[in-house]
């Protein structure tokens, strides 16, 4: 990968993060938390894409994107391992919000986790625009 490709996977990834992180929040005010959860995991999840592309790396599995984020910036002090943590805790909410019928959690309780996902692409973003991979 070139500069200047890692530098539009990782803008691509941030515009990703953001409309999922608008979508959560337009969920939220129509009553639809299930889906609200669904669309804050997955601003976290981009917002961790653009982190692993600005190292070069392209990640395509869940899996693989917490694991390589705990290695390259959780473990040496970069990236708060509370956001590594929220965005397992956040992915555990998606898969109920998208396969559990059960689904029991209101707005209410769905909101926090929304915040939580905020903090994480806030967090990716500094990273970022320290890092010079997106602007100030």
């Amino acid at each position: 990968m070139t500069g200047e490709s890692i530098r539009a996977n990782v803008a691509d990834e941030m515009r990703l993060a953001d409309s999922a992180l608008r979508a959560a929040d337009a969920l939220l005010g129509l009553g639809l938390a299930p889906d609200a959860a669904s669309r804050a995991y997955y601003a976290a999840l981009h917002a961790a894409r653009a982190l692993l592309f600005s190292l070069g790396l392209e990640v395509r599995s869940h899996r693989a994107v917490r694991t390589l984020l705990s290695r390259h910036f959780v473990q040496p002090g970069t990236l708060d391992p509370e956001r590594s943590k929220e965005l397992g805790q956040l992915e555990s909410l998606r898969t109920a919000g998208d396969y559990d019928s059960a689904f029991a959690l209101g707005v209410d309780e769905v909101r926090p986790e929304v915040d939580k996902a905020r903090k994480f692409v806030e967090s990716a973003t500094a990273l970022l625009r320290a890092g010079g991979w997106i602007a100030q």
